[in-house]
């Protein structure tokens, strides 16, 4: 259905060996911000944790090593292929889901478990996803144009540019993607899209090199200048996958979920990548006295919650504690770290202060 709009770091301890020990080498991908991030959680070894972004298992491999045997943990993924990867830890302690993060507060119900002690997310699209041409992620690599994290369900990109309007492109650019030029590149696509001359309609784009090129030459062909800091393609792949993956509506709605599922004092690790993550994630922990009657995450809304339960968990809410930036080191190891940056909040409930 059409919507509206139409680094890497070793890995720490003898316990990581053991944990990491079952996982092929290419599995140890090992994301920004590893320690950080995990250090965030302030584990203790009889804790219920989640990975909400499992990706190639860095994080929950770091987490693993630091939880006791009656410890726990959750890992959530939309991309089939990490929840393959996933299978081969055979942790007991590890429960599996296929699915979005958005989806934490249904899935916690299922398991019976009322509280987590905290939740780690890594946002955006992770380095095996980009570095795999048949995913569709880089405008560096030839692939086909589809861009899901889900390969199972949903719209690929292609089809999605096959069916919309030149305004609702137009809007996807601007809004997820902040594209000055989004009016001029939503008309280029539509013209070769809907151009009765057999051979402009061969130019409308099928592959990531496709678009990467119609983006470039009306970019260069409206300024002045050539010198970019970034290639041009950059803000309209972002853009397109944001979109096509409802990132942000599920980022917030997770966010929203936080302070009712995480208990007092828990912790909340955030690694995120651009501007509007970064938004969502520092809007989230921002200082402010939660009531019941004005609570922006009505537990209703999201559907898994009562009237009770709104009442109980009104006044609780996430308290950012932390923020780092990737130092040179970071950025030298990992070029693609060079946007991240790590918020840690903690969950605070009013009456049990």
């Amino acid at each position: 259905m059409q919507r509206d709009y139409g680094s890497t770091r070793k890995l720490s301890g003898q316990k990581m060996n053991e944990t990491s020990s079952n996982l092929p080498d290419k599995y140890l991908h090992q994301p920004v911000f590893l320690e950080e991030a995990v250090d965030g959680l302030n584990i203790f070894s009889g804790g219920t944790y989640v990975d909400a972004t499992f990706g190639r298992g860095g994080h929950s491999v770091e987490i693993l090593s630091r939880l006791g045997f009656d410890g726990k943990l959750i890992a959530i993924d939309k991309d089939p292929e990490a929840i393959e990867y996933a299978k081969a830890l055979n942790d007991k302690r590890l429960f599996l889901y296929h699915g979005s993060f958005s989806e934490l507060g249904n899935l916690l119900k299922s398991l019976k478990i009322e509280k987590v002690n905290g939740v780690l997310l890594d946002l955006g699209v992770s380095s095996p996803q980009i570095d795999s041409a048949n995913r569709g992620f880089s405008f560096q690599k030839t692939g086909p144009l589809d861009m899901r994290m889900n390969t199972s369900s949903g719209q690929t990109v292609y089809e999605w540019l096959m069916g919309a309007t030149s305004l609702q492109i137009e809007k996807v650019l601007k809004d997820f993607g902040d594209e000055k030029l989004s009016s001029f590149i939503a008309a280029e696509i539509i013209l070769r899209r809907d151009n009765k001359d057999c051979n402009a309609r061969k130019q409308f784009p099928e592959t990531t090199s496709d678009l990467a090129d119609l983006v470039v030459g009306v970019i260069e062909g409206k300024r002045k200048r050539h010198y970019h800091k970034t290639h041009p393609a950059t803000k309209t792949f972002q853009a397109l996958r944001v979109f096509i993956n409802n990132e942000l509506e599920e980022l917030q709605d997770l966010l929203e979920q936080i302070p009712m599922i995480v208990s007092h004092n828990g912790r909340l690790s955030v690694i995120s990548f651009h501007s509007l993550e970064h938004r969502l994630v520092k809007f989230s922990m921002r200082p402010r006295k939660v009531q019941s009657n004005n609570y922006s995450a009505h537990p209703k809304r999201l559907g898994f919650f009562s009237d009770q339960d709104t009442i109980k968990f009104a006044n609780c809410t996430i308290k950012e504690i932390k923020k780092i930036k990737p130092s040179r080191d970071n950025i030298q190891e990992n070029p693609r770290s060079r946007s991240a940056l790590l918020r840690v909040g903690e969950i605070i409930c009013a009456e049990q202060e």
